[in-house]
């Protein structure tokens, strides 16, 4: 999530838990106590939900054990409404330990059955729910954006005006955040109006303030400045300090941006002591880096060396990788104007570690979402063929249970022959035919599956291009900055530093996952190679590697930092390829290698 877009989104993410906030005041002792006494299954039930809703505070293990329990009670005493409350607890409680993909199936159980009850309340929430779990999931918004349209659907089938109103704002944050600003701003507008009708002021105030955040955007600054104060006047009597924290923030925000650095830092400060008071170590960090960037931009160094050491403690305290990265880099550069080139060199090291590190947990990430989705579509083919195995028992078993039924009756031992003969002959019919539906699903399904490896395969490596493109443009970087600070006068400063100098040039040359990741090409890339080698035979292998790394759409500018080549020499390797493969000049390579 950018800085830039994060005032709207904790805005939104606050109003969606005070409308969904609950207050418990049970005892969990006594909830126990009382569901030994209790006698009626459906009230143990909702007595294990009141446990859960304690322990959901304390401990989500505990709290999904006791819900297992309810749930498992529920299915017994066929309760359609136990069951749909269970399930939705579920989602709720596996969402918490960020379990996504069984928490959407247990709101998706619970849907189902709502849906059967025409309980549209449960069913909007529900999808609203689910929308922010995939928004959560590394921020789906094409299924967030979906779930959201459903949540509005059953809103406005209520004519429940408040929840429209908060639905609205939750279209229109996604909306910001793929920067489809005209479309948000119609979400946040209609959104305004419902709360002012409904004389909800804070609903009101948030949407005032996300549509000042789109003007900004915009880069309409006076409009947006007009919003949040708006925004700002309609907080005074609720004096809600998160969302005037928020507000003050994106003020500093428009006064920055017109080179008023007195004024940005008067609201940027307003800010950092609301921060300080709802005790939001996040926000207060992100002030800090945005105080400093302010004081750098007038060479008030000391101001901003003290606002960036204390984001640094803050962002280490809370273990804050991205906070850590943009302090330290800061630092860096203080020390660096002050001349303490061993500090700024530290803090330099600790912004490349953490910024290398940065980009491994994002690489990961993907990989992770990649896995799971493989592993659903497995998972999917693998319930389509068991449900196609029950059709079949269950129909083997109601024929088996009609040859003894029939046995005993001599009486009519002929006609039960008949029947018989007729009814294996349709079942075989049927069976052959599920039998031959299984198989093709099987080869669809093994299809899906090499296409999935394939793409798998190339987007790992193209990762694990990217990866070693930014560390070797971090690593010439870092040589370069080593460069600018050697200095005549202190001889072992400069010694160490053409040492380190050296290190960084070996690294960038003899690079072990340069090594791996061409070995990866190659393997991956063993039958496309040969396809290379029968229609141009004088390839040669570095010509062969760069056919694969143009396969993978890097740019040349990608090339040349993985290969640690110049541009230039790319650019002479790329147009003595086109001559070997005789493309005209308005056809593009990349696009005829993928073709191969």
């Amino acid at each position: 999530m950018t800085s830039q877009n994060k005032s709207i989104v904790t805005a939104m993410l606050w109003l969606f838990i005070v409308s969904y906030s609950t207050s418990q005041n049970s005892n969990p002792t006594y909830l126990i106590d009382k569901l030994s006494l209790a006698t009626d299954s459906l009230e143990k039930v909702y007595i294990y939900h009141d446990i859960v809703s304690q322990l959901k505070q304390l401990s989500i293990d505990q709290a999904i054990d006791y819900n297992k329990k309810a749930l498992t009670l529920a299915n017994k005493i066929n309760s359609a409404d136990a069951c749909a409350a269970t399930n939705e607890l579920m989602g709720e409680l596996y969402g918490k330990k960020n379990y996504i993909q069984p928490a959407i199936n247990y709101y998706l159980i619970s849907a189902k059955i709502y849906e059967e009850l025409n309980n549209y309340r449960k069913l909007s929430s529900i999808y609203g729910n689910l929308g922010m779990l995939y928004y959560n999931n590394n921020y789906d918004f094409e299924r967030t954006l979906f779930y959201y349209r459903k949540s509005l659907d059953y809103a406005v089938k209520l004519n429940d005006k408040s929840l429209i109103a908060e639905v609205y704002n939750r279209i229109g944050r996604i909306l910001f955040n793929q920067n489809n600003l005209d479309d948000a701003l119609h979400y946040f507008d209609n959104a305004k109006e419902i709360f002012k009708d409904l004389n909800n002021e804070l609903g009101a105030a948030v949407a005032l303030n996300n549509i000042g955040e789109i003007y900004r955007q915009k880069g309409d600054l006076t409009r947006a400045l007009n919003y949040y104060n708006q925004s700002i006047e309609l907080n005074r009597e609720i004096n809600n300090l998160r969302l005037k924290a928020i507000t003050y923030e994106n003020i500093g925000h428009i006064h920055s941006l017109q080179g008023d650095k007195n004024k940005a830092l008067e609201y940027y400060n307003s800010s950092l002591e609301l921060y300080k008071n709802i005790n939001d170590f996040v926000g207060r960090s992100e002030l800090y880096l945005l105080i400093a960037a302010e004081n750098i931009k007038v060479d008030e160094i000391e101001e901003a060396h003290h606002s960036y050491e204390s984001a640094y403690k803050l962002a280490v305290e809370n273990k804050q990788w991205e906070q850590i990265k943009e302090s330290s880099l800061g630092l860096s550069r203080v020390f660096e104007s002050k001349k303490e080139y061993k500090k700024s060199l530290n803090y330099l090291r600790i912004y490349a570690r953490y910024n290398d590190s940065i980009i491994k947990q994002q690489m990961s990430d993907e990989l992770y979402d990649l896995q799971s989705h493989f592993i659903r579509s497995i998972s999917e083919k693998e319930l389509q063929i068991k449900d196609t195995d029950i059709e079949l028992l269950e129909s083997e078993q109601r024929i088996s249970n009609l040859k003894q039924y029939f046995l005993v009756s001599g009486v009519i031992a002929l006609i039960i022959l008949s029947v018989l003969t007729v009814i294996r002959l349709r079942n075989r019919v049927k069976k052959e035919k599920l039998i031959n539906q299984k198989d093709r699903q099987l080869h669809e399904t093994q299809q899906e599956l090499l296409r999935l490896e394939l793409d798998n395969k190339d987007n790992d490596l193209i990762n694990f291009a990217l990866h070693l493109v930014q560390k070797n443009e971090v690593l010439k970087q870092l040589k370069t900055d080593l460069s600018k600070i050697r200095t005549n006068s202190d001889d072992e400063l400069n010694r160490r530093i053409k040492e380190l100098s050296i290190h960084i040039q070996q690294s960038l040359q003899i690079n072990k996952e340069i090594e791996e990741f061409q070995q990866k090409v190659d393997l991956t890339y063993d039958d496309f190679f040969s396809k290379l080698k029968v229609r141009f035979p004088s390839l040669t292998k570095n010509e062969k590697r760069l056919c694969a790394l143009l396969r993978l759409n890097l740019s040349t500018k990608e090339i040349s930092s993985l290969n640690n080549t110049s541009i230039k020499a790319v650019e002479m390797s790329r147009y003595r390829l086109r001559k070997k493969c005789n493309l005209g000049n308005l056809q593009s390579l990349s696009e005829y290698l993928q073709n191969i």
